[in-house]
């Protein structure tokens, strides 16, 4: 096996009040389809936290293709590992409607393991022997995407950790960080713009009854291009989100600009 598809449909949770597919059932189909296909290989969660190890997701770079995809729509997601060093593994993913093959989204995710105690990085090493790697699938060089400079702070919210954020590890859901940060941006702008390009950060745990405080920047001299950041309560920094938009095709595009805080 060198490659994993699964196919999904898309219900009301991973749309928005448009219909859309949202960006956080995008990183849920990866997430998930790759989760499925390190079952087969007897290296998922439930079989890591056997020897107090957990899989963690500390990278995530996806472009959106200009298609709109809407509930009840089948979505194919196919993903591989192709790229590996001692503390990281990296993997593809596309994203096509299911039956016609035509692209969604594509990009990739890294994956780094935690010993469960002390919660430092542990080495894959071991399970390289077992994993397919596929080097000539890889879409593009997996470096680490740097962010632009922050421009103007256009807005800042608060958000107070629950139970519904979390994952089954009881850390905040990697998922949840980017709804979170979505919520500081205007119905205004969403309503008529798609994504183009996501890539997600996460630095630092969080968990539940924690306040994270939500930062949405401005990038100078791009146009429909932000930066989030989204801090715990001293400061640390959580998850760091650097996203760009187009106007969405059942719309006529309309120039919106977010109001500044």
């Amino acid at each position: 096996m060198t490659t994993y598809s699964h196919t999904y449909s898309i219900t009301a949770a991973d749309m928005d009040k448009d219909y859309r597919l949202m960006p956080s059932a995008v990183v849920l189909y990866v997430q998930d389809a790759w989760a499925r296909m390190m079952s087969t290989l007897g290296m998922a969660a439930f079989d890591l936290i056997k020897e107090n190890k957990i899989w963690i997701i500390t990278e995530f770079n996806a472009h959106f293709e200009p298609v709109e995809t809407f509930w009840s729509e089948a979505v194919e997601t196919t993903v591989w590992n192709s790229e590996t060093s001692p503390l990281r593994i990296y993997s593809d993913f596309r994203i096509t409607k299911a039956g016609t093959g035509q692209l969604i989204a594509q990009g990739y995710a890294c994956w780094s393991i935690l010993d469960a105690d002390t919660k430092r990085l542990a080495r894959t090493d071991a399970m390289q022997q077992s994993l397919p790697v596929v080097e000539d699938l890889a879409l593009g060089p997996h470096k680490k995407l740097r962010f632009p400079a922050t421009g103007d702070l256009l807005k800042q919210a608060d958000h107070h950790t629950n139970s519904l954020d979390l994952d089954f590890n009881g850390h905040v859901n990697n998922r949840s960080y980017l709804n979170i940060a979505l919520l500081t941006v205007p119905d205004t702008f969403l309503n008529h713009n798609a994504p183009a390009h996501l890539s997600i950060h996460w630095l630092h745990e969080t968990f539940e009854n924690e306040t994270l405080r939500c930062l949405l920047f401005a990038v100078p001299d791009t146009q429909g291009a932000f930066l989030h950041r989204i801090e715990k309560e001293d400061g640390t920094p959580a998850v760091e989100i650097y996203s760009e938009w187009r106007p969405a095709t059942h719309y006529t595009p309309v120039a919106e600009t977010l109001h500044r805080t």
